[in-house]
């Protein structure tokens, strides 16, 4: 890794992560420390454009390269990432940037990476009919199972510790989703949910690795043969080791939500036999829905007016994952 004194004066003072997260998409206030990433490596630095979405400083160049920069307090981040797309880089039956080079400045560390084509699933969704929607989710299946067959030697130390892991989520639960707004009826259902759905939770895991998050904005699509097909795949800063169930979730939120159809489609290409979709596996994927280190479900669940069709958990699992008893 490259690592040389540099002039705090490339980055802009705030006072805290919210703070951060404000100027996060300012292309003009991290542009002396894009400059300096580029002229460290004899990467153009014409055509620079900021992404605003995300967690970390994200940049592009008009020669097909992407600058990804953490501050100091996200150099976990860095170090998932970095070891992720190691991992995951050709290994997978889809396209994900390719690490051209690493560093650090003044305790800031960087990835520049190979942008891939295509624009994000969350775009071009809604202009998707049903078939074609089924399709990318068992596509999507097909991608993350290859990438929970990878070995994960070398990756320990993006090991969520499952139970320990568990234990503190349940401790925080009510008041995370207080936090995130859910409406106070179910916040106060949660400990007794918790509780019914405890024996459905993944336990003596065998961990694989999980990207974070399959959601539709780290999805690219392109057009192949006249039809748009998922093609890359990106970011990889909140990857960890867990049990696969876990990653089942951004899908099932984000893309499948309300359709037992679309549900399906993409838990049978993750290898959930049809005898699996049943009540049980509804609940498992709701605690864990809860549970989840970034859950905030008025966000996540794109189902217009669930709130108001969902007197209850048992109720808004059903309407998530409306799988009938066998």
């Amino acid at each position: 890794m490259t690592a040389d004194p540099i002039d705090q004066a490339l980055f802009p003072p705030f006072d805290d992560p919210a703070g951060f997260d404000r100027i996060r998409a300012d292309l003009g206030a991290f542009l002396p420390a894009i400059r300096a990433v580029c002229e460290r490596h004899g990467l153009a630095a014409s055509g620079l454009a900021a992404f605003e979405r995300g967690t970390n400083v994200v940049v592009s160049n008009d020669a097909g390269q992407i600058i990804k920069l953490f501050p100091p307090f996200l150099r976990h981040q860095f170090e998932a990432e970095r070891l992720a797309l190691g991992r995951v880089h050709g290994n997978v039956p889809v396209a994900t940037p390719e690490i051209l080079r690493e560093g650090e400045l003044d305790g800031w560390p960087y990835l520049v990476m190979s942008r891939l084509p295509g624009r994000t699933l969350e775009e071009v969704w809604p202009a998707l009919g049903g078939a074609e929607r089924a399709e990318a989710l068992a596509r999507i299946g097909e991608i993350m199972t290859a990438a929970h067959a990878l070995p994960t030697g070398g990756l320990e130390s993006l090991d969520l510790g499952w139970d320990a892991f568990v234990e503190r989520q349940i401790a925080g639960c009510e008041g995370r989703h207080r936090r995130m707004r859910l409406p106070e009826r179910l916040v106060a259902q949660i400990p007794a949910y918790l509780a019914s759905a405890r024996p459905l939770l993944p336990t003596s895991v065998i961990p694989v690795l999980l990207t974070g998050e399959y959601t539709p904005e780290n999805l690219l699509v392109t057009q192949t043969g006249g039809a748009g097909r998922v093609t890359g795949m990106i970011d990889f800063a909140d990857a960890c080791l867990g049990p696969a169930e876990y990653d089942l979730l951004g899908p099932c939120l984000f893309l499948a939500a309300g359709s037992a159809e679309l549900q399906r489609a993409f838990l049978v290409a993750c290898g959930t036999g049809i005898a699996d979709l049943t009540p049980a596996l509804s609940r498992k994927l709701m605690a864990l829905a809860l549970l989840h280190r970034y859950s905030n479900l008025g966000y996540q669940i794109r189902i217009e007016g669930w709130e108001s069709q969902a007197s209850s958990l048992s109720e808004l699992e059903q309407l998530i994952w409306p799988f009938s008893v066998r």
